[in-house]
């Protein structure tokens, strides 16, 4: 599965450096106890599918509260993780799962500029986010975002050898750090999201999580 050709849902996602089965039963151990409190439950399927239909499955998008989380397995070493929130998936879960597992983890945003056809509104502004964690630390930070109409860029932490630093000190901002150089800079780490083969014991298996629970009075749906 491409997950370039998915569509423009999947633009933020997480990745965690072990089996599926093994972050999904992380996720519910954590999330378990923090949801019976507001008397929430999680229930989990187990999707036969492509990544496009297991995505597809995670509409509507919701706000405030996620109330879908879809474990998908990349390749033989990395699982992505996706929620239906309506701003992109949460940042949180990948940094917490690095923690509690003690492996590696990101945090990927590959936006693009998204036009609402009707008016011509930016409905979504360009970025190029990567976060990497070591059992919950943050490593290294890089990122090149149109933050409402002014470009912005950042790093921190030890850069990889495979990165292209000559980019960083680029005039055009925009192109210091971009979504091409990001994918690549996955596939140096082994996260191919392109040609990602889904390599696992089962290919075409992956992990959908359900909320159910009474929503808050400010619960909202949206259909993409």
């Amino acid at each position: 599965m491409n997950l370039v050709n998915a569509g423009k849902f999947p633009s933020s996602f997480g990745l965690v450096k072990a089996p599926g089965n093994i972050v999904v039963e992380s996720f519910l151990d954590w999330r378990k106890e923090v949801l019976r409190q507001y008397g929430f439950e999680l229930r989990q399927e187990v999707r036969h599918d492509d990544l496009g239909g297991a995505l597809q499955a995670l509409l509507p998008r919701t706000a405030p509260v996620t109330t879908k989380y879809l474990f998908w397995p990349l390749n033989e070493h990395w699982t992505m993780y996706f929620d239906n929130g309506v701003n992109g998936t949460d940042a949180g879960p990948p940094k917490v799962l690095s923690s509690k597992l003690g492996v590696d983890a990101m945090r990927v945003v590959m936006a693009d500029d998204i036009l609402d056809a009707s008016n011509g509104q930016t409905m979504q502004y360009r970025a190029s986010i990567l976060e990497y964690y070591r059992q919950g630390v943050e490593k290294r930070h890089i990122f090149a975002a149109n933050d409402g109409g002014k470009w912005k860029f950042g790093q921190a932490g030890e850069p990889f050898p495979f990165e292209d630093m000559a980019a960083y000190k680029l005039k055009s901002i925009k192109q210091r750090f971009t979504n091409t150089m990001l994918r690549g800079y996955l596939n140096q780490l082994g996260a191919d999201i392109v040609n990602g083969s889904l390599a696992v014991a089962e290919p075409g298996h992956g992990y959908l999580l359900t909320k159910h629970g009474k929503m808050p009075a400010t619960y909202q749906e949206f259909k993409n």
